[in-house]
């Protein structure tokens, strides 16, 4: 211990680095400060700042704190002389441990006198920092004896130096430095994991381009919120080719392993070496069981060893009913699992509680599927439920990957279980886009195994394969097993009622799913809407009606009701994120409605919150935030996520959405006018051929449909009115009503009829924003065309405002209304500057001004009398009056209010 503070209190020169290593180490240092600059400076701020006595940088293991601290130091730079102390990591330690290098240095006798050993380290550094501030940098990853605080605290209050500490928390700090910083003497600078966003930042400016979110939500994963390892472990993804470039835009192959071997795993290993024999045995307990009842380990190692633990931040106890404890620092129990045998590993995994009721061990999700994989891989008995449960939990957690691995590696399972793990199984191969090999899953359960189902398994497996014939028409109608279902349900007049109605349940919650995926809304209102109000039902059942329900409204003209439903589950709950199925019906209903700033808003907290989930869902999210830009006329801001999407689609076909994003990316780029690219994605969405969900189906043809009509195709207005003729003969007015007025430009008085009928028959701003541009269009009013402008702008639907702007300033022409048309023009003014292309052009040419009158006329708007004017161009007032006469009488004004905003 001794040796190792020598080391570290010498010189920087005497313990310098390999050039490389230094120039590898201060580029993973730059790398990293790009989403630490808050934090840098606020630390920096502190030890320049003469009221401060320093700062402590607390956080979780692995968030970069000790990075942070080494790049406080090259902030300051040569301006201070930084000192390097160390803690026991043993939990006992002697006087003056923590300081024993400086004390080596000291002349002999100085420390047999307290004060005059204060005042002879005082000195010292002093002389060492010539001039300099001395910065103390301790690291309190253990206890500090109380002869070491008092030095130290002497050096801080007297103003010797400052103090650069680095904790998880403020209260693992001595009780005296504790009192400083809650006095706001030392100043905390608290350290989280980076999130999502923060690692976008990081890895977009390491590779230089576009970065999908499949990838991101990867990388953030691996990198375990810890900025400092990004850098390593994207430049050994692109080395292995793991990340590449596809379409211009960074995806990742597979998954991504974290990065191993770092300095601070060095250090966790060393403290797990030198703590007592009994506390390694608890350590290793508990890294195989993960979580352990108190009680339970009290009966096997004693309390006084678990208290001693608690108190060295080695062990927590959470707040379950069964007050379980688990290892602080989640990297000790990977550690030191690596470093088991088989044999030792068997030993520990048999004195754990787990057997096969993992509901009563408090494991989460990960510590479950973990604890499971375990114990597999080292051939440890794992109980058939225990299996089943992991494999849950792995899907609940989107890794389906991982719930396949422990199937796969449990072998043969007990008969109780078979079915279950069929399930989960099929749920899994579901999730991976694999429903030819789910639908085998289920068909490969024997005929008895079946038969000898109750009825809440019997309704799963009918759902589960209803649910694939769905997606795979081709293999047999998706009513099928419910029907065969239904009857078996008839028959088992003795079944527990209870059971029996969660099975009804079940069933109903199938076929209102199948009816939606076909967009079969019209057959299944009634019903969805009952079974939203039922009563006696569970909660599940309930949300999941309400949630098809909202979609149905949305999609057949009852917008606002939709939109008011959705409200009732409380828009700004964390946990909608969370559940795909509110993600997806927000995004129908709010889009229908015109709401698509709040859809890109849903869609970036969904990308921003990340999880394993973006891995398989990534492309589908950057999908749906393009789709609401798109939608809204604004294709340049939706090309960056479309080509995001289609390079993950690409690789990993989520919900066969692959033909939408090609569709709207030749929107998009026909919004802006490059024709070339917008044929192009035109021609793959229209060449592939795939089952999707109605939206889906409907959001490309009203796409393909668009990037036609913007192209200049004749047939593009046919194409979407016969779409149009479909969804309403289908109930489904509020998609009939997108199409016909997407197909209405110019329009004829048939589209403008069409789409006033179907006005009367939906809700919400949208559907009356389309009536108003009908009306306005069909009767040639600009003042009612200027009036919907005017609501577009508040919606921030540019296109459909510039569309109503042209349109007022053709129809103001035409009736030489000056003021209508001035306030037209400024308005189609501002939109040229923010559009890349008007979706339409004004037809009535503007009256034709001579230069000398144009130019007179600017002069005259922007505030310049005649006599100004005549001075500036040399002519007489005479003159300006008589140019100025035919102005007016070429423009339809008659004073120079007028002119503005028609020169």
């Amino acid at each position: 211990m001794l040796r190792d503070s020598i080391v570290s209190a010498q010189p920087r020169r005497a313990v310098k680095p390999p050039a490389e290593t230094a120039e590898r180490q201060a580029d993973r240092l730059r790398w990293a400060m790009l989403v630490r600059q808050d934090e840098l400076e606020a630390a920096t701020h502190a030890l320049r700042d003469p009221d401060s006595l320093g700062t402590v940088v607390t956080g979780p293991p692995g968030v970069g704190k000790s990075f942070l601290a080494s790049a406080v130091l090259s902030a300051l730079g040569s301006d201070a002389y930084p000192l390097r102390l160390r803690t026991s990591t043993t939990g006992h330690s002697s006087d003056y441990a923590c300081i024993g290098a400086l004390l080596a240095r000291l002349p002999k006798g100085t420390s047999s006198s307290p004060t005059g050993l204060l005042l002879a380290v005082e000195r010292m550094l002093r002389e060492d920092a010539a001039g300099r501030p001395v910065v103390l940098v301790v690291e309190f990853t253990g206890a500090v004896d109380e002869a070491s605080v008092g030095v130290l605290l002497h050096l801080l209050l007297s103003g010797t130096a400052r103090l650069l500490a680095v904790a998880q928390r403020a209260t693992d700090l001595p009780a005296d430095f504790l009192r400083l910083v809650r006095r706001g003497r030392l100043a905390e600078i608290p350290l989280r994991g980076i999130g999502v966003p923060e690692t976008r930042r990081l890895v977009t400016a390491l590779v230089d381009g576009r970065v999908a979110s499949s990838a991101v939500g990867e990388l953030h994963h691996a990198c375990g919120g810890n900025p400092a390892a990004v850098q390593g472990i994207v430049r050994r993804e692109r080395a292995t080719g793991n990340l590449h470039k596809r379409g211009g835009v960074w995806t990742l192959d597979g998954a991504v392993e974290p990065e191993q071997g770092s300095g601070t795993d060095e250090i966790i290993r060393a403290r797990w070496a030198r703590e007592p024999q009994d506390v390694r045995e608890v350590i290793e307990h508990l890294a195989v069981a993960r979580r352990v009842p108190i009680a339970g380990l009290a009966g096997l190692f004693g309390s006084e060893v678990l208290v001693d633990m608690e108190d060295r931040a080695l062990i927590a106890v959470d707040t379950s009913e069964h007050r379980c404890a688990y290892l602080r620092e989640p990297r000790m129990a990977e550690l030191v699992r690596e470093r088991l045998g088989p044999d030792r590993h068997r030993e520990l995994a048999s004195l754990t509680s787990l057997g096969g009721a993992p509901e009563e061990s408090g494991l989460d999700r990960e510590d479950l599927v973990s604890y499971v994989e375990w114990s597999l891989d080292v051939g440890s008995t794992v109980g058939p439920e225990l299996v089943v449960h992991a494999a849950r939990a792995a899907i609940a957690l989107f890794e389906p990957q991982r719930a396949l691995d422990i199937l796969e590696s449990a072998g043969r399972l007990a008969p109780e279980v078979t079915v279950e793990a069929a399930f989960h199984r099929a749920s899994a191969l579901s999730l991976l886009e694999r429903r030819e090999e789910a639908l085998v899953a289920l068909d490969a359960l024997p005929e008895q195994a079946l038969a000898a189902l109750s009825p809440v398994p019997l309704a799963r497996h009918a759902a589960a394969k209803s649910e694939l014939l769905t997606w795979l028409p081709e293999r047999g109608e998706a009513q099928a097993p419910l029907h065969k279902a239904w009857d078996a349900l008839a028959l088992m007049t003795e079944a527990d009622p209870s059971e029996v109605r969660d099975a009804e349940e079940i069933l109903d919650l199938a076929e209102f799913r199948m009816r939606a995926f076909r967009g079969d809304y019209k057959a299944v209102l009634d019903a969805l809407e009952a079974a939203s109000r039922r009563t006696g039902c569970s909660e599940d059942f309930r949300r999941e009606s309400s949630l098809l329900l909202a979609q149905g409204w949305a999609a057949c003209g009852r917008e606002a009701d939709a939109a008011a439903l959705m409200a009732s589950f409380g828009l700004n709950s964390p946990q909608h994120l969370d559940d795909d199925a509110y993600v997806a019906a927000a995004f129908a209903v709010w889009i229908s409605n015109g709401d698509w700033k709040r859809c890109v808003d849903l869609f970036e907290r969904y990308i921003d919150r990340g999880g394993r989930r973006l891995s398989l869902r990534g492309g589908l999210a950057e999908l749906f935030l393009a789709l609401a830009l798109v939608m809204a006329g604004r294709g340049s801001s939706a090309l960056g996520p479309l080509l995001n999407a289609i390079a993950q689609l690409e690789e990993f076909p989520a919900r066969n959405a692959l033909r939408t994003a090609y569709a709207a990316t030749a929107f998009a780029y026909a919004q802006i006018g490059d024709s070339g690219e917008a044929e192009r994605f035109l021609e793959r969405s229209v060449a592939l051929s795939t089952t999707a969900p109605w939206l889906f189906e409907f959001l490309t043809d009203f796409c393909q449909g668009m990037a036609r009509r913007w192209l200049g195709d004749p047939s593009a207005c046919e194409f979407l009115l016969a779409k149009a003729a479909d969804e309403e003969s289908a109930g489904r007015v509020t998609a009939a009503g997108i199409e016909v007025f997407g197909a209405s430009i110019p329009g004829s008085e048939r589209e403008f009829l069409w789409i006033e009928r179907l006005a009367h028959r939906r809700q919400g701003p949208l559907a009356h924003l389309m009536a108003a541009v009908a009306v306005g269009s069909r009767r040639k009013d600009a003042e009612a065309l200027l009036d919907a402008a005017e609501v577009a702008y508040g919606m921030e639907l540019d296109a459909l405002e510039a569309r109503c702007a042209a349109l007022a300033l053709d129809f103001a022409r035409d009736r030489s209304d000056s003021a209508a048309a001035g306030r037209a023009q400024t308005r189609l003014d501002r939109l040229t500057r923010v559009l890349p292309m008007l979706p339409l052009l004004p037809q009535v040419p503007a009256p034709v001004l001579t230069e000398r009158e144009r130019q007179i006329a600017v002069m005259a708007a922007s505030g310049a009398s005649n006599r100004d004017i005549a001075d500036a161009i040399g002519v007489s007032v005479r003159t300006v009056e008589g140019h100025l006469y035919q102005v007016f009488m070429k423009l339809g004004v008659s004073s120079r209010s007028g002119l503005d905003g028609l020169v």
